[in-house]
């Protein structure tokens, strides 16, 4: 078997200039089955007589829930929640759904005659760790300053003035340790994924497997408290986070 790993996503096909990618594609199918599973899940739900699917659901958005209160309590925590496990439900889907048989196996020639993966993970693509790190980073831009005022929050950033430069790259650097250690562990894993079905029998890739799926809860979980620690430094006072 013949193992080629690159670094960057590989293109698929275009659409007009538009050239999309394999992990553009599973990020696609992750949202088309995220949807489904949310309109089948809105019909099914029951007050009275909960069913499994249910009671499964909402275990892990009350999981979500909780961390997010006892960092951000009660009353911040249920605003930024809808973000921060939406956060959490993506990237925990996307991982897992890098690990079902077909993906960086089964090839396709491109557009550019080459032969390349039809799908591979979202989240081993920097293009795609970069965005949430930047929606997540922008959303403790925007809650800084609704809940200081530019005044107040621009003070804290240069707050004493000498540190000012030091506290923009901190900043800064959110956006580099989100992306970049999502994409590194979820990256890293799919590497070690491709050469153990390149040396091994079956049942030793199916032990990996599975701690790559463990993996890909920690590092969706790592990404969550993350965000709602960096979004919660910004929104509440020095005082009360003190």
């Amino acid at each position: 078997m013949k193992l080629e790993i690159t670094l960057a996503a590989e293109p698929v096909f275009r659409l007009g200039d538009l050239v999309v990618t394999n992990t553009m594609l599973t990020s696609l199918l992750v949202v088309v089955l995220l949807t489904i599973f949310a309109l089948i899940y809105r019909r099914r739900i029951s007050v009275e007589a909960p069913g499994r699917l249910q009671a499964l659901v909402e275990w892990v958005l009350g999981f979500v829930l909780d961390i997010v209160e006892d960092s951000a309590g009660h009353s911040l925590g249920r605003r930024i929640f809808p973000l921060v496990a939406t956060f959490f439900v993506f990237i925990l889907t996307a991982n897992w759904i890098g690990l079902l048989p077909g993906f960086n196996t089964v090839k396709i020639t491109n557009f550019e005659g080459h032969h390349v993966p039809l799908l591979r993970s979202a989240n081993s693509d920097l293009n795609m760790t970069a965005a949430m790190a930047l929606i997540a980073v922008g959303t403790v831009q925007v809650l800084g300053v609704a809940s200081h005022g530019i005044v107040g929050y621009l003070k804290e950033l240069a707050s004493p003035p000498l540190l000012a430069p030091v506290h923009v790259i901190s900043e800064i650097s959110h956006v580099v340790s989100l992306a970049g250690r999502l994409f590194g562990n979820i990256f890293g894993g799919e590497v070690l994924l491709l050469v153990m079905y390149a040396l091994a029998p079956v049942v030793v890739p199916a032990i990996f497997v599975g701690l790559e799926a463990f993996f890909g809860f920690i590092q969706a979980l790592i990404f969550t408290v993350l965000a709602t620690v960096y979004i919660v430094l910004a929104a509440v006072p020095v005082h009360e986070a003190a």
